[in-house]
């Protein structure tokens, strides 16, 4: 991720098409590279094109959380594809102090004009987060990178995002609005599973996993733990049978 901050005035909200000069600096307008990367770093594939393509994406840390400006990250979601910039448009909440995404808009490195721009975003994340949130990994394990973004926090550990999965046949990128049902996601390329640790109280906490189905995650296992004081704890196991999840059994929590 690259993350740089353009200096405005304060309170004022970055104007239109700073984000897209910005990142045109960096490298159209003088192959600048994106060095001292912050956050995870580029790997480059074993064989081209194969599913097993890992990427990454580079950005820049934030000289002042208090700042404003576009956030510019740049990846190469694919080797057959060309690097793109993201430029994230946000603002610092004087109520709150967080900060909020409003837009990102995408770009073909070597070119001055997005091919896509999504607005109307309210992605909130504390300050301390790094770029807003946003960050650039395969979500469906199709060998093409997708983006999400913090969209908030919820009661205890939770997180929700916002996932937009990459359609090669659309060349965009495209929300998934099941994905963003799902809570604090973790994506397992070996096994090509979705992992969701949640907690519904303090009594109450669980793992669900999720694989892709023609397209969409499905749930495939459940465990959830209730905790019936501090030293006894129920889990119970549900699995998908049929096309739909029924218990399968019960012990205690290990």
């Amino acid at each position: 991720m690259i993350l740089m901050l353009v200096a405005v005035p304060a309170g004022a909200d970055p104007a239109p098409g700073d984000v897209l000069d910005r990142a045109a600096e960096m490298d159209g307008g003088g192959g600048r590279a994106f060095d001292a990367p912050w956050g995870r770093a580029p790997v480059e594939p074993s064989v081209t094109g194969d599913e097993t393509f890992q990427g990454g994406f580079t950005c820049r840390p934030s000289e002042s959380a208090a700042g404003a400006g576009p956030i510019v990250c740049q990846s190469r979601i694919n080797p057959v594809l060309p690097a793109f910039l993201f430029g994230l448009e946000w603002y610092l909440d004087p109520e709150t102090g967080e900060r909020v995404v409003t837009g990102i808009s995408i770009r073909r490195e070597g070119q001055a004009e997005p091919f896509q721009v999504i607005a109307g975003l309210e992605a909130r994340t504390v300050p301390e987060i790094g770029n807003g949130g946003f960050e650039i990994i395969d979500m469906d394990f199709d060998g093409y990178l997708d983006m999400r973004l913090i969209a908030e926090g919820t009661a205890g550990p939770n997180m929700l995002y916002r996932n937009w999965l990459w359609l090669a046949d659309g060349d965009r990128f495209v929300e998934s609005v099941l994905l963003d049902e799902i809570v604090t996601p973790e994506f397992d390329p070996e096994t090509r599973e979705i992992v969701s640790r949640w907690r519904s109280s303090a009594a109450e906490g669980g793992v669900d996993v999720y694989a892709w189905d023609e397209g969409a995650p499905v749930m495939i296992h459940r465990e959830i733990d209730r905790f019936e004081g501090p030293s006894r704890c129920t889990r119970t196991y549900f699995d998908r049978i049929d096309d739909e999840m029924r218990e399968t059994g019960s012990g205690s929590c290990s």
